[in-house]
């Protein structure tokens, strides 16, 4: 072994982890998110939707009381490696009222609430994939 190999080696494993842990808090964060929005018809959950790149515009007409079907599609459209912007929108004309307390179900909205335990999102993930 070189020590030019041993730094190739070193550096695909530092990569892979960083892929991991930006997954892996994204994930998180978002699926928090979307468990943490007040359910009456499940509109509300239903419509985050997920993206690389430029947020999604829109409603859509998916009801999802669990949260499961936004949940999978975070999973399935937060990109493997880092260095893409991964955004989840929603659209709803209500969706501010609910992040603001109009709810009783979440009077400290999800969006805030998630966003406050995000460096405990990201040092569980670190502490998950470390090198």
């Amino acid at each position: 072994m070189s020590f030019k190999s041993d730094m190739a080696r070193a550096t695909r494993k530092i990569e892979q982890a960083h892929n991991q842990i930006v997954r892996t808090a994204t994930i998180d964060l978002f699926s928090g998110t979307i468990r943490d929005t007040p359910v009456d018809t499940g509109r509300a959950r239903g419509n985050w939707v997920t993206q690389v790149g430029t947020p999604a515009q829109g409603v859509i007409a998916r009801d999802d009381t669990s949260g499961a079907a936004a949940i999978a599609e975070v999973i399935a459209k937060t990109p493997e490696g880092a260095g893409q912007e991964t955004t989840m929108a929603n659209s709803l004309p209500y969706i501010d009222r609910l992040e603001y307390g109009y709810s009783q179900q979440a009077p400290s909205g999800m969006v805030r609430r998630n966003l406050a335990r995000v460096q405990r999102i990201v040092q569980a993930a670190i502490s998950k994939f470390r090198v």
